[in-house]
């Protein structure tokens, strides 16, 4: 008799732990099954519910919260993660044998050894970061612009406004008109930066240099390109080459900004950059064509065509 009692409760042990499982609940709302393998600070491991393998790797910003069988909870914030323990009736004692190691171990509930003889993979579910090609259209933040300069496999680069002014580079008179300091053929940014400088060291008005003051309108982080960056973007726009262009890919390339209410590109125009020319009174320019000089100088009270840039 006391062996069929012992075998009862055996039996009802067995299958409450197999019925225990620990409910992941995602930021979307959908809640998964799980057994929690190792919770960090950044990231969360778990396995289906019955499963082994795989493992699956969740970054804290997707989970809401973890609820386990006994009744804690983690629950995930912009301050990081918070453990809810449920208060039971009695608490067991540590034993000397336990270490601070396994307790901390034990808090994270984790992490759990796998069985022997079976290969687990790892799989990682996290949010796919927005990859784009040239042509593209950017659109994140309140910003919008076409892509036409890529970094980083595409997860990083620059955009160019989908409209365009004619504006002066200056406004300064000619004789009154000074080296800004806007020297730098590959960074725009440097050239603003420059530019601005110049503007509060006499007492002038970003209005005073319309090119810029465009550009800078349209937000933070936009900016008159450098004659490099202009340059570059045009020969993307072409296609990739400044002796051929490919006028199926110009022709998108267009078509991508008319899409979203933008102007297409001029082919023979000429765009001002923000570098200013060894001359104090010129300024460089490009167009987006393949007929030679691909590049000039102007005198900057002469209105040519203007694009802004927004690195992203």
């Amino acid at each position: 008799m006391r062996r069929v009692v012992l075998m009862i409760v055996m039996a009802v042990v067995l299958a409450s732990g197999a019925m225990a499982q620990d409910i992941l609940v995602k930021r979307s709302g959908e809640q998964l099954n799980v057994k929690v393998l190792s919770v960090t600070k950044r990231k969360v491991k778990y396995v289906r519910q019955g499963t082994d393998a795989p493992i699956y790797t969740l970054p804290v910003s997707q989970i809401d919260y973890i609820q386990y069988p006994m009744g804690d909870r983690d629950t995930f914030g912009k301050s990081g993660v918070t453990t809810t323990q449920k208060v039971a009736v009695k608490v067991p004692q540590i034993q000397p044998a336990q270490t601070a190691e396994k307790a901390e171990s034990a808090k994270w509930h984790g992490p759990v050894a796998p069985p022997k003889g079976v290969e687990r993979v790892e799989v990682i579910e996290s949010a796919k970061e927005q990859v784009y090609a040239i042509g593209d259209i950017y659109s994140e933040n309140g910003v919008t612009g076409i892509v036409v300069l890529l970094s980083d496999g595409g997860r990083h680069g620059t955009i160019m406004s989908i409209d365009e002014a004619c504006l002066a580079w200056s406004n300064e008179k000619g004789k009154e008109m000074g080296a800004t300091g806007a020297t730098s053929g590959t960074d725009g940014r440097f050239n603003m930066l420059a530019v601005g400088r110049y503007i509060a060291e006499n007492g002038l008005s970003w209005d005073m240099f319309p090119a810029f003051q465009w550009c800078r309108a349209k937000g933070e982080g936009w900016y008159l390109p450098s004659l490099n960056e202009i340059w570059s973007a045009g020969t993307m726009y072409l296609g990739g080459s400044r002796i051929v262009a490919n006028r199926r890919l110009r022709k998108a390339f267009n078509e991508s900004l008319e899409s979203v209410g933008g102007k297409p590109l001029h082919n023979m125009m000429y765009y001002y950059s923000s570098t200013e020319s060894s001359d104090r009174r010129d300024a460089h320019y490009t167009h987006m064509n393949t007929e030679s000089p691909h590049t000039g100088v102007e005198f900057k009270g002469e209105k040519l065509f203007v694009r802004a840039f927004y690195k992203f």
